[in-house]
């Protein structure tokens, strides 16, 4: 079989900055990092597969069935030419994970198998958390992510309140998953040479979580809080007919307090007390 090296060359990878691509040379890293999280007889949802290092750990360590979704040809013809390797077990759906006709499709090829699917994957850098954002509120359809990161994004995802990494992303992650930091990747292990390190992060969905009335409320509150992050809640959460003010104190929160020092049981229960208004007017 060749290397992952060898794929790159013979089908002339390069890694694309616009993309935000980044791919792993060592299969041993990925073996490591396959070895964090229980793989076998599991389905895979793996994005961004590039020439397939990680796919082909994620074969050896069992995986039942990988879905790849993938939007660069050339890393697609680099991924069928292994089909072989990959024992008929990869399942390849071109486009970008973040569109709706391609989510739309990875939705129905889940649907195929009855049961909530893995998600593993090295992910690019500059989709990074919008694609987190969309596994998460899409959480119905998987069971456990392993995902890595940049350094800086995964500090803002297990950012606790009072800091500065701490945003949406924080609150969001932090309501739905418990959250652990796994191994840190250096810049050697890459073929894009880069300073930057990776962080992989393993999100186990949380069995109970606080109840929360209208996800799409609370998903505005949150955006519209840390849109002006350095204003007081109350100043940034001007909401027509809406007395801000009165809901905050009601709620034990201070008016005076910036998004970043309210957590996201404040967050849920401010959404939850806007939307009994909202449905009263």
């Amino acid at each position: 079989m060749d290397t992952i090296k060898q794929i790159i060359n013979k089908f002339r990878l390069t890694t694309k900055k616009s993309l935000g691509q980044n791919y792993i040379l060592d299969q041993n890293i990925t073996n490591k990092v396959t070895n964090l999280i229980e793989i076998k007889n599991q389905i895979v949802l793996e994005i961004g597969p590039g020439p397939g290092c990680l796919t082909r750990s994620l074969i050896d360590k069992g995986a039942k069935k990988i879905i790849a979704v993938e939007k660069d040809q050339k890393c697609i013809n680099a991924l069928e030419y292994q089909k072989k390797e990959f024992l008929k077990k990869l399942i390849i759906i071109k486009g970008d994970f973040l569109k709706k006709k391609t989510f739309s499709k990875i939705k129905k090829e889940i649907l195929k198998y009855k049961e909530k699917v893995t998600v593993i994957s090295n992910l690019p850098y500059n989709s990074a958390i919008p694609i987190l954002a969309l596994l998460l509120t899409n959480r119905k359809f998987f069971n456990k992510l392993l995902l890595m990161f940049q350094e800086e994004q995964a500090n803002r995802i297990i950012a606790k309140k009072k800091t500065k990494n701490y945003g949406r992303i924080s609150i969001l992650a932090q309501w739905l998953c418990d959250i652990k930091k796994k191994i840190k990747l250096l810049p050697y292990f890459f073929f894009f040479k880069t300073k930057i390190k990776l962080i992989n992060l393993f999100f186990n969905f949380k069995k109970k979580i606080k109840n929360l009335h209208n996800e799409n409320i609370f998903y505005e509150i949150v955006k519209k809080s840390f849109n002006q992050r350095r204003k007081t809640i109350k100043n940034s959460l001007k909401i027509k007919n809406i007395d801000i003010e009165k809901i905050l104190i009601e709620n034990k929160i201070k008016p005076s307090l910036r998004p970043e020092e309210l957590d996201y049981n404040d967050f849920i229960n401010l959404s939850n007390a806007i939307n009994v208004i909202r449905k009263e007017n």
